[in-house]
């Protein structure tokens, strides 16, 4: 562990530049990002119960999904670009309390934020399977 730390540091040093450090870990900016996301998912949740009763919410929501689907997705590989910079490579390890004298560290927050980022990419297949399931006929026997 402490020869990755070392590398880490080194490719941090060699490539990260100014510019770079003051960007920072960029965590709000994926925390804004996915919450948009889901944001846009409830969106269309609700709008799926409601095309229970209404056709044209039904009719809003099977299109909406698409648009999510691919929203989501290029969501989740920019946010996996920024969590894999070399900036954050360095940050993950720390053990240092985000809030002063807090119980959580930069460690903490890149495996909350990591772990939400993996389990997103299965929620957005279970999503897009429960989206199309509004607009498959069911045969009827005869």
């Amino acid at each position: 562990m402490y020869r990755d730390l070392i590398k880490a540091y080194v490719d941090m040093v060699d490539t990260c530049d100014l510019d770079c450090q003051a960007r920072g870990s960029q965590l709000t900016l994926v925390g804004v990002l996915m919450s948009t996301v889901y944001s846009l998912v409830m969106l269309n949740a609700l709008f799926m119960f409601i095309g229970t009763w209404r056709p044209y919410f039904r009719i809003c929501s099977t299109y909406f999904t698409w648009f999510v689907c691919l929203f989501q997705f290029c969501v989740l590989v920019a946010c996996g670009a920024i969590l894999d910079s070399t900036y954050n490579r360095l940050c993950m390890r720390s053990i240092t309390p985000t809030w002063g004298t807090g119980i959580y560290s930069m460690a903490d927050d890149f495996f909350v934020t990591g772990s939400l980022w993996v389990i997103s990419f299965f929620m957005m297949i279970g999503f897009v399977c429960c989206a199309g399931c509004q607009v498959m006929k069911e045969k009827t026997p005869m």
